[in-house]
């Protein structure tokens, strides 16, 4: 389903049960969920990532995470286990598939395993030259069960960033976001992290489940390895949402705030500098007219180069430990939504090592 009718927009941000009889919610004990999954993050999961075809932007393959040698480890998450269907449209899974199939400047690796770069007419320079990219593959997603799934792709990311790459993580629908920014947070001890979208994704639960791509933002700030959060570029958000966010201590500002105050004001009004930083990206935050083959589209979105001025700004914030990109959704074929997703994390990773030098003179 393309769009959404208001009442089901409504209850799909946590208002309630849905607007139809015979529906039978989930029943689930949070304190047994939280349990399991605690345990499951910490248990044997068996295999934990299998290689793709492709590998973005041409970075070498690494089939051994114990092996990684890279200043960035990509890894696909390849799921919509979050998607709440049939309320809104799935096919977020092919994600990761649709960005590596993408061809952009950056995309030749040198002999000695690092990237050739890309070459920027707009500043006439050239970046990511030299840096060591890899692609680690895809998380073994096991169908059916979002828990082992969750518990899998945080022991990959772990590994990533314990091996020193900051880790870049392709989705898949929003809900990756919390095992990923959880492996990062239990390699490095701690992270703030910044959201980037059009909604809060702050419900406990919705339609009964904690783990999906509408509560994940929710089950971040739970992590004691979790610090300060903000919310950017928010527009489409159930009030009950709003009013947690307040109370638990979440920065947010609007997309009408990115507009009037610019993009670089507002991080520096809520961002803070901290010394590991996580950033989650949907690309929903963009207009819905630049990411029509998005899970759920908002119109009165920001610009792609009001979204490149916002993620230049947080890079000065401090060190990006790792970031996702969610919700490229294949159940509308769109080349365009993929290849601005691919650009993202182009532009996000020169912003980033473009910003190293200040952050070293800072320090």
């Amino acid at each position: 389903m393309r769009f959404l009718l208001p009442e089901l927009r409504t209850h799909l941000h946590g208002g309630g049960p849905p607007p139809w009889t015979g529906y039978t919610m989930m029943q689930t004990s949070w304190q047994e969920e939280e349990e399991k999954m605690a345990g499951d993050a910490e248990q044997p999961v068996g295999p934990l990532t299998r290689a793709a075809t492709r590998t973005f932007f041409g970075a070498p393959a690494v089939d051994d995470l114990d092996q990684l040698k890279a200043r960035v480890g990509f890894i696909g998450v390849p799921t919509d286990q979050g998607v709440i269907i049939p309320f809104i449209r799935s096919g977020a899974f092919a994600g990761p598939r649709l960005v590596r199939e993408t061809r952009t400047r950056l995309r030749e690796t040198r002999p000695d395993g690092t990237s050739a770069g890309w070459f920027d007419i707009e500043t006439e320079r050239h970046y990511l030259e030299g840096v060591r990219l890899a692609d680690c593959g895809d998380v073994l997603i096991a169908g059916g069960d979002v828990q082992l799934s969750q518990a899998r792709t945080t022991a990959a990311v772990r590994k990533i960033a314990q091996r020193g790459a900051m880790v870049v993580a392709v989705g898949g629908d929003h809900s990756i976001s919390f095992p990923v920014g959880r492996g990062v947070a239990e390699a490095h001890g701690m992270v703030d992290v910044v959201h980037l979208d059009a909604h809060p994704d702050f419900a406990d639960s919705i339609y009964g489940s904690k783990f999906q791509h509408g509560s994940q933002l929710r089950r971040l700030h739970e992590l004691p390895t979790i610090g300060h959060i903000a919310a950017l570029g928010l527009r489409s958000v159930d009030r009950d949402q709003y009013e947690d966010m307040k109370r638990l201590g979440v920065s947010f500002a609007s997309t009408r705030a990115l507009l009037e105050e610019g993009p670089k004001a507002v991080v520096d009004r809520l961002v803070r500098p901290a010394d590991n930083l996580y950033v989650s990206i949907d690309i929903d935050v963009l207009d819905s007219g630049l990411v029509p083959a998005t899970t759920l589209p908002e119109p009165g979105g920001i610009s792609y180069r009001q979204l490149r001025e916002l993620l230049a700004a947080i890079a000065t914030k401090g060190q990006i430990a790792g970031f996702d990109i969610v919700e490229t959704s294949a159940a509308q074929a769109d080349l365009a939504t993929a290849m601005t997703t691919a650009w993202l994390i182009i532009h996000f990773l020169t912003a980033i090592f473009e910003a190293e030098p200040l952050l070293r003179h800072n320090a």
